[in-house]
């Protein structure tokens, strides 16, 4: 049984702590991170510039028919897209929770706890999805206040997911469960959390962006001085420099989000704890449970 009570992003009790540590491990394990960030956002780039966009955009001139067929022809890629990077974020997660441990063996672990993980927490994100779903449109319906809150109250909820599933169990409701208990542990403080740094990583994304357009400004400009070329903005994603530009820049970023759950899940765990498990203890069969078991004795 793992003890990840020692763990580096463990200990959190406030918003400069958690940015503290959150620093702190960035900097010490940023290879390992960075590494399997960049080769998602590579095979993302690279299915995504097989969507068709401008044959998509063109066929609002076109009967409906041929419009949907178009976006039938997108259903493979934009599959495999969503299976890469439902891949690459446990894989993540279970490298940024083993790797400090510093035991024998951390990739084989890592493979084997991603793989344990990947059918419980598809169940939880998809159960996620739709009830995310559905509280943003009630809300949009309301209001575009209430619409938002639903979105920032299940990805709150939803963060807390794969840390859970990694540590405490395989079985989906529980997962869900507890999710929502440790969310609500400490409500607003976690919302708190989550708005502060999504602002701070929309600002570096901006920037990062724009530094990863530079090379390719003149396409931009051109789009911006005419709207209806939009066909050359979307050449310019197929283009590979710009993939690999973006991917590098993209990855910069990534890991940051998956950092921030476990620290929650440690801060908020502190004071509602739960037994630890490995995939080992998931099937494990105690001597007791090869007998009977005896009446109790009145």
């Amino acid at each position: 049984m793992n003890d990840y009570q020692n763990h580096p992003l463990a200990g959190a009790d406030d918003l400069d702590s958690a940015m503290s540590k959150l620093w702190a491990f960035y900097k010490k394990y940023f290879a390992g991170m960075y590494i399997i960030s960049v080769v998602m956002a590579l095979l993302s780039g690279i299915i995504t510039s097989r969507f068709d966009m401008s044959s998509l955009y063109s066929g609002y001139s076109v009967d409906p028919q041929q419009l949907l067929e178009m976006m039938k022809g997108m259903v493979v890629p934009y599959s495999l897209l969503l299976i890469v990077t439902f891949v690459s974020g446990v894989l993540l997660h279970a490298w940024i929770l083993e790797r400090p441990l510093g035991q024998e063996n951390t990739i084989l672990k890592v493979l084997k706890g991603s793989l344990i993980a990947l059918i419980p927490v598809l169940i939880v994100f998809i159960v996620f999805c739709i009830a995310g779903a559905m509280l943003t449109t009630i809300g949009l319906v309301l209001l575009v206040l209430p619409g938002l809150f639903a979105v920032l109250y299940i990805s709150t909820v939803a963060i807390f997911a794969l840390p859970v599933t990694l540590i405490e169990t395989r079985n989906p409701g529980l997962i869900i469960s507890r999710s929502f208990s440790l969310a609500h542990n400490k409500f607003w403080p976690n919302i708190a959390w989550v708005i502060v740094l999504a602002l701070i990583i929309i600002v570096i994304a901006i920037v990062i962006g724009g530094l990863t357009m530079l090379p390719f400004s003149g396409t931009f400009m051109k789009a911006l001085a005419d709207p209806g070329d939009a066909t050359a903005m979307l050449e310019m994603a197929k283009n590979p420099v710009y993939i690999g530009l973006s991917s590098l820049a993209t990855a910069l970023v990534t890991p940051v989000f998956p950092i921030l759950a476990f620290i929650l899940y440690f801060s908020n765990n502190a004071e509602n704890p739960a037994e630890v498990i490995t995939p080992e203890d998931d099937n494990k069969v105690k001597v007791e449970d090869l007998y009977p078991r005896m009446p109790d004795n009145q």
